[in-house]
């Protein structure tokens, strides 16, 4: 299978902050009974065909006909073993979480994609109206559902029901909570959607704030403060064996300008948020972070609140601190969290913010899955960003 039309398409996608960051979406190629998938973890603004691993169709689809444990943690993990198995002799690395739906489309190409234009509306309380009344039949709309088998199964049927009802299948659909899925047989139909699916919500919605020099602008007093702040997390980050990364720009300053402004932000909008910011970030006012004794107090009550350190640390006025084991997990934080304060300025011309449920924010955090993705993606040092 000759797979540089979709390493041309991933890496042009995956080289633009619009639709990708980090180690987020993945693509796939069919041909035949074969499906050539993105691997779990590597990034697509710098894929080769060594970073797709290749798969029998005919195996992946037969899951749907076997009998599975309704055990989720059983189910997910015999899920796992047969996608595994489904995997051409000599491949060896783990195909992204969202194989199964991958290959329910009837096209060539699938792109997955987070961007943040798009999931201002999907995380937003008009998430399934607006989809459904911005992009009519031609998209499928569902509800969150828990990643993996699930999701995968809701999606077969939805596809089934379309085709006996005669209608050709979906090449559009909107997972709430979620992303995107855009499939067609040529790389130039896949561009097609994606720039018919953003001019559609580009003119919906309120341009995002523009950027201001906001490092030169500041006051002498501001400067003060903010060299505070800097020594105060820098003396925490000794303390907590993390690194830090700072932030600052229009978007975010415009939720950190008090705790009622921050208040979209305070839980996660989609699994990639989780896994790459963490579940809650902290949000302290200036007094709270003006020395290690206060910040540390705050850091300390949030581990007992949460069971962990946060991945964000946002201070009230002055910018957002990603933390994390080393310097790249620290600006991963800091990209996926102004990534959210993008989706959550965007959901206010949908309604305002609809963050993940409780149960769905646990699963994800427990999840095996998502706990090897973020575990590859520490292990290449995956660049937080290509900007």
């Amino acid at each position: 299978m000759n797979l540089d039309p979709i390493v041309q398409l991933s890496r042009n996608f995956g080289s633009n902050p619009d639709y990708v960051l980090a180690g987020g979406g993945n693509t796939s190629q069919k041909e035949g009974d074969f499906i050539a998938i993105k691997a779990s973890g590597v990034q697509l603004g710098t894929i080769d065909a060594a970073g797709f691993v290749r798969l029998s169709l005919s195996k992946l689809t037969a899951l749907f006909n076997i009998e599975l444990p309704s055990n989720s943690d059983e189910r997910e993990k015999i899920v796992l073993e047969k996608m595994l198995a489904a995997r051409l002799p000599g491949q060896t690395m783990r195909p992204s979480v969202e194989t199964l739906l991958h290959a329910l489309f009837p096209f060539r190409f699938v792109v997955h994609l987070h961007p943040a234009l798009i999931n201002g509306m999907l995380c937003s309380r008009e998430a399934l109206s607006a989809a459904q009344a911005l992009f009519g039949s031609e998209a499928a709309v569902l509800p969150y559902i828990t990643p993996g088998y699930t999701l995968a199964d809701a999606v077969r049927r939805i596809f089934e029901t379309r085709t006996l009802s005669g209608q050709s299948p979906y090449k559009i659909l909107f997972l709430q909570n979620h992303g995107v899925f855009v499939a067609a047989d040529t790389a130039e139909e896949i561009k097609a959607l994606y720039d018919h699916i953003f001019a559609t919500l580009k003119a919906k919605v309120n341009a995002l704030p523009a950027e201001d020099k906001v490092a030169e602008s500041v006051s002498a007093e501001e400067k003060v403060l903010r060299s505070k702040v800097h020594t105060a997390v820098e003396a925490c980050s000794t303390k907590f064996n993390v690194r830090f990364f700072f932030t600052l720009n229009s978007v975010v300053g415009h939720f950190l300008a008090s705790p009622q402004a921050f208040a979209p932000l305070t839980a996660p909008f989609t699994p990639d948020h989780i896994v790459y910011a963490g579940a809650w970030p902290l949000f302290v006012t200036q007094h709270q972070a003006q020395t290690s004794e206060h910040l540390e107090v705050q850091i300390n009550a949030h581990h007992a609140r949460h069971g962990e350190l946060p991945k964000v640390l946002a201070v009230q006025g002055v910018g957002i601190f990603g933390l994390g084991k080393d310097i790249a997990a620290a600006e991963r934080a800091c990209l996926l969290f102004t990534d959210a304060a993008k989706i959550a300025w965007y959901a206010q011309s949908f309604g305002g913010v609809h963050s993940m449920e409780s149960p769905d924010i646990e699963f994800i955090r427990n999840w095996e899955v998502e706990k090897y993705r973020s575990s590859i993606a520490s292990k290449n040092n995956i660049a937080a960003s290509k900007q």
